[in-house]
């Protein structure tokens, strides 16, 4: 090989700065642009133009903490809503409850004030008597009363309350008795029109509404009429109020078809009056 060719032979090697010293270079550069910067402000626009395109990257890593502190606010705001909700629930339940006391209350004073005002039937003493419960049989219209043979109750005698008849004592026990209400189907109630005088008897039907039949005369009898006891059958007192002639037809028979709505109906009172003859009171 002649020094020609060495001559014109590529190097491949070439002999590079060591890390050391690249790396006191780099310190030498850093500091040199540091003091440069800080003396003349190079770097500023640099910075600026730098912040600007990090901002959206900036932003982006910043969402999910922002969504998560957004979700935890939300979660207790939510858990505090459903707890005012439910002492709001609360407090209106009570407050319901009060409004039902009071309101029954009212109910209970005004009964009793009805009460009190019910004269008492010649030859007859007003026994005052709470209502226990219904009769078990939902159908046999009969209600118990807390007062028995023990306070001078006996089988016959008229119950009744503030506006009239309720029905009749049919069973009696020392502690108890059981009142059948008079729209019982087998109930019959001697009674008299008020206003002319006719006489019949009241039937039960089992509902809401009596049935006038058995007219001893000619009848003589309108819609709107008060119907009275009568007392021929010594068991109910003479002119206790029994109800009101609602409805009469006539449709061809030979007596009309007369109904009575009772003024009283025994399923709404908690208190009753139990119509005592004077001679079976207690002393």
């Amino acid at each position: 090989m002649t020094v020609g060719d060495s001559a014109a032979t590529p190097l491949s090697f070439r002999r590079s700065l060591s890390l050391t010293t690249r790396a006191w270079l780099a310190t030498l550069v850093a500091v040199a642009v540091m003091v440069a910067d800080a003396r003349f402000d190079w770097l500023t626009p640099l910075r600026d133009g730098v912040s600007v395109l990090v901002r959206p990257l900036v932003a982006a890593g910043q969402w999910p903490f922002r969504v998560w502190e957004m979700l935890e606010r939300t979660t207790i705001d939510v858990v505090a809503l459903q707890k005012e909700n439910a002492e709001l629930r609360r407090q209106v339940l009570t407050l319901s409850a009060q409004i039902w006391e009071g309101a029954a209350a009212r109910r209970e004073n005004d009964r009793l004030r009805a009460l009190l005002g019910f004269a008492p039937m010649p030859g007859t003493r007003l026994l005052p008597a709470q209502v226990l419960y219904d009769s078990p049989d939902p159908f046999s219209r009969r209600i118990v009363i807390d007062r028995g043979s023990n306070h001078g109750i006996q089988p016959g005698l008229a119950v009744a309350a503030a506006k009239g008849l309720v029905g009749q004592v049919t069973r009696v026990q020392p502690l108890v008795s059981e009142v059948t209400l008079m729209t019982h189907e087998r109930m019959r109630i001697p009674v008299t029109v008020a206003r002319t005088g006719m006489r019949g008897i009241l039937w039960g039907r089992g509902e809401g509404a009596l049935q006038l039949r058995d007219v001893l005369g000619e009848w003589s009898v309108a819609e709107g009429d008060e119907v009275v006891t009568s007392g021929l059958d010594g068991l109910f007192p003479t002119g206790l109020p029994v109800g009101r002639v609602t409805r009469v037809e006539h449709g061809g028979q030979v007596e009309p078809l007369v109904f009575v709505t009772p003024f009283e109906a025994g399923e709404r009172w908690r208190q009753l009056l139990v119509l005592v003859r004077d001679e079976t009171v207690a002393p």
